[in-house]
């Protein structure tokens, strides 16, 4: 059982239909989570490869769903491993699931790194995971598994760009409301390794790539930053998006002198076009998480109706238009991707947290309203909360603490909002990282 405060979440029901509604909603996550395992879906790709055509093989990766797809490729690849190197935020430890061993690599070295924020870890991380490439020979493999979260866990400055400056403009990023794909822009053409360079570093070494895509629209250029694919941005895009943002006054000298430098040619921009030899392959998305709560939804005896697996826009506009769909006995509704909502405070919380707080004042009774990020981890909290689900009875818990729904948007203070009135869903770090998935029903 992935959700540990299950029964709490269901008991905050007020009356019995509610109750298997939640019951119901908790199960189809459950069971999306599960189906979306990167151990799962990286055996599933790996036996498409003949590994007996190479030498040797190495591993190499980063990002937030990363460790689980080493445990599968390290099970998978036995005695052709020859070692490698991934950088992730958690180690998972113990996830006893089928197939999935005891839960701990032998030859893969784990790097830990910070998130979301880069840290001198996501440095060792990146220099390790190049070191690695660049020993593989023209007759081995090297094996890539990549996630959401690798353009924090792998970080490599180019040169007068310190790790300080790297962390400075990344966090005035996140606090922006920049989207992801303009976020990765700018921090691929302050970097070594991302936006197709690491695939330049393997030579002519065989590189086969695993992306678990968190990235609406699934452009591999943005997923972990595209260190392994081709790079449509320039310098030039990453000073607009700085300028739209109003932050090109605001970060470090060295990385105007790079950005503008890079501008008029006097940097080398990252690479147009990728060698042949280095094959991109998407193994799981936000598509992944819809299809499997349809699945489970249809099992239940529900009618499922997926409203997108593209969900992006403002956090609060996007839940608000949910509450929209046409809602019937025995339907619900299923989206996944994710959403972009500015951050106006340092208050714990998170997008999902901030949607289901959007969506509350506006729910009906015998509605329910769950949002959760897949990777179990929804923004900064005091403790590890994936995500909310809500019904009636969270908006009377509001009325009876005297807690102002309007200002706690305002100040993004969503996490204490629902530690009071109950519904954050905790399964501490779950392995994957697809995104955000969100169901309504009633």
């Amino acid at each position: 059982m992935l959700i540990k405060n299950k029964r709490q979440l269901i008991d905050l029901a007020q009356n019995s239909v509610e109750k298997k509604l939640r019951r119901d909603m908790l199960k189809i996550l459950e069971y999306a989570l599960k189906m979306s395992d990167p151990f799962v879906l990286v055996e599933k790709f790996l036996k498409q490869i003949d590994c007996k055509k190479y030498k040797k093989i190495f591993v190499v990766g980063a990002g937030k769903g990363t460790y689980r797809m080493a445990l599968a490729a390290e099970k998978f690849l036995g005695a052709k491993l020859a070692g490698g190197c991934i950088s992730v935020p958690a180690v998972i430890k113990a996830c006893p699931r089928p197939g999935s061993g005891n839960g701990h690599l032998k030859k893969i070295k784990v790097n830990l790194a910070g998130h979301p924020l880069p840290n001198s870890g996501s440095v060792v991380g990146a220099q390790k995971i190049l070191e690695t490439i660049k020993s593989a020979g023209s007759d081995d493999l090297v094996l890539g598994l990549f996630s959401g979260g690798a353009s924090a866990l792998m970080v490599l400055p180019v040169d007068k760009v310190s790790l300080v400056d790297k962390i400075k403009v990344t966090e005035l990023l996140l606090r922006s409301g920049a989207t992801i794909d303009e976020m990765n822009a700018v921090r691929k053409h302050l970097s070594q390794i991302k936006g197709g360079r690491l695939a330049q570093a393997a030579g002519n070494t065989q590189f086969t790539v695993f992306y678990l895509s968190d990235v609406v629209g699934d452009d591999l250029s943005t997923v972990a930053s595209g260190p392994t694919v081709a790079d449509a941005s320039t310098f030039s895009d990453a000073i607009k998006i700085l300028k739209k943002y109003s932050l090109w006054n605001k970060i470090p000298l060295s990385v105007k002198k790079t950005l503008e430098d890079g501008s008029v040619g006097l940097r080398e921009e990252t690479p147009k076009k990728i060698s042949a030899n280095v094959k991109n392959i998407i193994i799981g998305s936000h598509k992944t998480l819809a299809k499997a709560a349809w699945a489970k939804a249809k099992q239940l005896s529900y009618q499922p109706v997926i409203i997108t697996d593209e969900m992006k826009g403002d956090t609060e506009k996007v839940g608000l238009k949910f509450l929209k769909s046409q809602t019937g006995s025995k339907k619900i509704f299923i989206a996944a991707g994710e959403t972009t909502f500015k951050v106006r405070t340092k208050n714990p919380g998170g997008r999902n947290q901030q949607m289901c707080l959007s969506v509350l004042p506006k729910l009906k009774d015998s509605q329910v309203f769950l949002s959760f990020d897949s990777d179990g981890v929804d923004g900064i909290a005091p403790e590890q909360v994936g995500g909310v689900i809500i019904g009636e009875g969270a908006m009377k818990n509001a009325k009876k603490v005297n807690l102002d729904i309007k200002k706690t948007l305002q100040i993004n203070d969503s996490y204490h909002f629902f530690q009071k009135v109950g519904g954050l869903i905790k399964t501490g770090y779950v392995g994957t990282n697809l995104g955000d998935i969100v169901l309504f029903g009633n």
